[in-house]
């Protein structure tokens, strides 16, 4: 058979071929060469070693040379320090990319520890180059979040119940053992009744008592630590790190926020949170990410370019981001949002009149109950973070034909916030463009499916909050990175680049 012979091993090469000839002028890595050295390492937070000036000891890698080096892991799903080592010396990509350095993975481990904080300045850079390209619309922004699981085992997490039924489990336990070390006693007392084989030893049964009250005060520690704090749970290997829920399983893990820009389903934002829900984190991402737009517009007008995208102003969420302050913040800042409300009314659940059956006339400032009655402001209630007023009208209430439809108390009252016109505002704006709440999954989904399933595959290798924070950073470089190149294509970002 006559087949395609390959190159022999042994041959030697009197001019060997050039690293160069191994990347193509279409391969990605030259975009990442290119935007490394385009950029500031020291204004951008990077560290910087600093030189002898003696010349003593070995010199240090180059922080580009590594910086490089971590973007193609990530943009390839290669994250640990001992992969990233065992590439240097086999991958043509990255022996052409660091120049065929090779530190090691206490090095490459290092460099990402020590400048956890200087990666988030490397996303806007990289957002300033997408501005200039035209990449975002900023008209429509989604924000949407993903619980990955961090490196503590489920087993190292444990909460306030936990520990107390842990501590009631352990008090039984040893009940139990005294009980029996008693018997042992007598047993050992009376030489007549010889000890059965099957009872432990007086001597075994004091070992595993004080083994077991060693146990209940490093139990009780751990539950009057979480008190004092008023923390509700603590992660024993990653203290930063939750319980929280994840499609109906629990996971200890972080909360990882994104908000992604409809033109192109680009991140503009993404943080990496402990909060076990998405509740409290519209306002802030949003208004972050709105910063961050108008960042990129500054840079690019340094420049001397002009940006014609205006800033955000409409922002999309689900349900979970239902929160009254977010939303009233939000529209100060200029952005109108759009979330659906909750539907946790008891009333409704019970098959009772809901809040949405009674309508508000603001002029006189009462509402109508949908038997026809007028109900007034009663009180005001200060709830600290925000102020509610309670409507009713109880004598017409306890006597009216309806009240089985409508309570069953004495009489039905409604709470209202004061700034409640910002959410009917919402909620009109949500039943004439309906259309914009059904683009929430199409945005949120690709993006947070990739960094699952492709970037951050198996969760976080690093511990803390401010350690993931640097991994969420360097996945979304990485994914905006991958959609960028499929967009425009590597000759339009090298010559964006140079």
């Amino acid at each position: 058979m006559n087949w395609i012979s390959g190159w022999d091993r042994k041959q030697t090469l009197l001019l060997p071929e050039r690293l160069e000839d191994y990347v193509s002028e279409q391969n990605p890595v030259r975009v990442i060469d290119a935007f490394v050295e385009s950029l500031d390492l020291a204004r951008e937070g990077f560290r910087l070693p600093k030189d002898d000036p003696l010349g003593r000891g070995r010199p240090a890698y180059p922080p580009a040379a590594l910086l490089k080096l971590y973007l193609y892991g990530y943009i390839h799903g290669i994250r640990s320090s001992r992969r990233l080592e065992a590439e240097c010396r086999r991958n043509l990509e990255v022996l052409w990319l660091v120049q065929k350095l090779a530190p090691d993975f206490k090095t490459i481990a290092d460099f990402r520890k020590d400048n956890r904080a200087a990666f988030k300045n490397l996303l806007r850079e990289f957002t300033a180059l997408c501005q200039g390209l035209e990449l975002f619309g900023g008209e429509l922004l989604a924000v949407d979040g993903i619980k990955l699981k961090a490196s503590n085992h489920p087993g190292r997490n444990t909460s306030q119940r936990k520990l107390r039924r842990q501590l009631e489990a352990l008090e039984q336990q040893i009940e139990g053992y005294l009980r029996t070390l008693d018997e042992a006693d007598a047993a050992e007392a009376d030489a007549a009744s010889p000890t059965p084989k099957a009872l432990p030893t007086v001597t075994e049964l004091r070992e595993k008592l004080a083994g077991l009250r060693q146990s209940q005060a490093a139990c009780r520690q751990q539950l009057d630590s979480l008190v004092v704090t008023g923390q509700s749970q603590v992660s024993l290997t990653d203290p930063d790190s939750r319980a929280m829920s994840r499609g109906g399983a629990s996971v200890v893990g972080y909360n990882v926020q994104v908000v992604v820009d409809a033109k192109h389903k680009l991140l503009v934002e993404s943080a990496a949170t402990n909060a076990v829900n998405d509740l409290g984190q519209l306002a802030p991402m949003t208004l972050a990410a709105q910063a961050t737009l108008a960042q990129a517009r500054a840079d690019i007008a340094a420049t001397g370019a002009a940006s014609a995208n205006p800033p955000a102003t409409k922002v999309v969420a689900d349900t979970g981001y239902y929160k009254s302050q977010d939303i009233k913040d939000c529209q100060d800042a200029g952005v109108e949002p759009y979330v659906a409300r909750s539907h946790n009314s008891q009333s409704e659940h019970q098959g009772l009149y809901g809040k949405a059956d009674f309508h508000y006339a603001a002029a006189a400032d009462t509402y109508r109950c949908p038997a026809g009655a007028t109900l007034k402001r009663r009180r005001t209630s200060d709830r600290g973070d925000k102020i509610e007023w309670e409507y009713g009208a109880p004598t017409i209430c306890m006597r009216c034909d309806q009240k089985h439809l409508c309570t069953p108390g004495r009489y039905r009252t409604l709470t209202r916030w004061e700034h409640e016109e910002r959410l009917e505002r919402m909620d009109e704006r949500l039943a004439r463009e309906p259309a914009v709440l059904a683009r929430r999954k199409a945005l949120v989904e690709h993006p947070l499916g990739t960094i699952k399933t492709r970037i951050l595959s198996g969760g976080f290798l690093v511990r803390g909050l401010e350690k993931v924070g640097a991994e969420v950073s360097l996945a979304h470089w990485a994914y905006n990175f991958k959609r960028v190149v499929n967009l425009v294509g590597v000759p339009a970002l090298l010559a964006a680049l140079s």
